[in-house]
C-alpha cells in the first residue's frame, strides 16, 4: 500500500514537472520568434 502510494506521488510529481516544463519551453519559444 505504501510503495503503491509512492509511485503515485512519484508519477503525479512527474506529471507536474512534465506540464510546467512544456510550458515554460513554449513559452520561451513564443518569447524568441516575437523578436
Amino acid at each position: 500500500q505504501l510503495s503503491a502510494t509512492k509511485t503515485s506521488t512519484l508519477l503525479h510529481n512527474g506529471l507536474i514537472k512534465a506540464y510546467l516544463g512544456s510550458f515554460a519551453l513554449s513559452t520561451l519559444i513564443i518569447i524568441l520568434y516575437a523578436h
